[in-house]
């Protein structure tokens, strides 16, 4: 039998730069939240999630759900900085048909006087033992209490993964790369925001991702890391590192049967911390 071909770094450098100039965006600035991470197994590690393997990957890159076998459901809940009326609430199911998987996603944040939210319909498939590709279309809203009515828009994102050896990953994902705007107004463009991150599983106990984040939004571009060590197959320890404003963050996971808990806390430099919870269950 003859060994299987991974991709070559030259080969997969290209792919994935040709791909990303081909969404170069226009205009931003828009609302904040419908493009963080979700997932408290994500946030133990600081968000680091663009190539991991995962069922919170139905939002965080949609390649990352392309080789799931049965139905999944999920849900999360994040208090941000721990402030009542900053509640982050996320739904999700993921569906493997004939030619893929496919997914639906709801997040809801805020209260009464101001909320966003979004939902998510996505598609992802594999090409290959080695290359997996998703796409997500999306419908955002932004509501304001007192009367001020709701802003509200269509927009897509799309995730690649390739796996470069048996135990590396490289992952690229971009939300709204045509830079899709709430209303008529020249200032209210949606960012865009891209990720490309690389996992490497040391072993079956230690995984070790790192990725890097701009958002057209921002001048800086954000780096992240983390690092999950599994105990008994059971047991998921979980901490990390970020720039700029997500500093660190630590997580645990249980993993029991078809079930999956995780707990997380991220700390922000100075608005302090975000708890958040996420509870998996796969049929």
């Amino acid at each position: 039998m003859k060994p299987k071909k991974y991709f070559t770094g030259r080969s997969v450098f290209f792919l994935f730069f040709t791909g990303w100039l081909a969404f170069i965006p226009f205009k931003n600035v828009a609302a904040d939240g419908f493009w963080n991470s979700v997932g408290a197994r994500e946030a133990g590690m600081n968000g680091a999630s663009v190539a991991l393997h995962d069922f919170w990957n139905a939002q965080n890159n949609q390649a990352g759900i392309a080789d799931f076998k049965s139905l999944s459901v999920g849900i999360a809940y994040e208090n941000r900085f721990s402030v009542n009326t900053m509640g982050l609430r996320s739904f999700a199911f993921i569906l493997p048909v004939k030619w893929g998987v496919t997914g639906l996603s709801i997040n809801y944040f805020g209260y009464s006087l101001y909320h966003e939210m979004k939902i998510g319909v996505a598609y992802a498939r594999s090409f290959g033992p080695h290359f997996r590709a998703g796409v997500q279309f999306d419908y955002l809203q932004t509501g304001l209490g007192e009367g001020y009515g709701h802003f509200h828009n269509l927009t897509f994102e799309i995730g690649l993964q390739a796996d470069l050896t048996p135990n590396l990953c490289i992952g690229a994902w971009v939300f709204n790369p045509v830079s899709m705007k709430f209303n008529s107004y020249q200032t209210e463009h949606i960012p865009v925001v891209y990720r490309l991150g690389l996992a490497y599983n040391f072993s079956k106990k230690l995984l070790v991702t790192v990725e890097a984040e701009k958002n057209t939004d921002v001048n800086t571009v954000l780096i992240r890391a983390g690092m999950e060590y599994v105990f008994k197959e059971r047991y998921a320890f979980r901490i990390g590192l970020g720039t700029q404003q997500e500093i660190f963050s630590m997580g645990f996971g249980l993993y029991w049967k078809h079930l999956q808990l995780d707990l997380a806390a991220r700390m922000h430099a100075s608005l302090g911390f975000s708890p958040q919870v996420s509870l998996e269950y796969k049929f």
